[in-house]
């Protein structure tokens, strides 16, 4: 019974060793503009890991007249979600530009369960993208969960 005991032990012990501790993502994101309301811009995307797992993103934006701004993303990933609060400056024209912006990991479910940590992404829209009408982001996450 002792060994039995000790194996569960052990082998509970390991499963959550593998899901604590810091995990760095990558990935990239296509997303398109939804729409606006009062001020906030809502936008879809799917993101595409270096492994080939997708996930999809959800997201609002709130910009000045400087091209700053702060936002608020979910990020759905197989394993579980990722929630963040974001910030950014952007350099635009009437035709497209660029963004380059910081993330803070508020919370996660699944796998992130009780995820923090920060990030930072870059990208582009309109004729700076090289995806017609589609905003295209390099997003990296330092990822950390409880035990790390």
């Amino acid at each position: 019974m002792k060994t039995l005991v000790s194996a569960l032990a052990l082998l509970v012990g390991s499963n959550v060793m593998a899901v604590a501790g810091d995990q760095a993502l990558k990935f990239k994101l296509v997303a398109f503009n939804t729409g606006e309301k009062d001020g906030e811009y809502h936008f879809l995307g799917a993101t595409v890991s270096p492994d080939g797992t997708i996930g999809t993103k959800d997201f609002s934006v709130k910009e000045d007249q400087n091209g700053r701004g702060v936002g608020h993303s979910t990020y759905y990933f197989p394993a579980g979600s990722i929630e963040t609060t974001d910030s950014f400056a952007d350099t635009a024209t009437h035709t497209g530009g660029h963004v380059v912006g910081k993330l803070q990991i508020v919370s996660g479910t699944g796998a992130y369960q009780g995820a923090t940590g920060t990030g930072a992404f870059e990208g582009d829209w309109g004729d700076k993208s090289p995806l017609k009408n589609a905003m295209f982001f390099n997003i990296e996450l330092d990822v950390k969960t409880p035990g790390s």
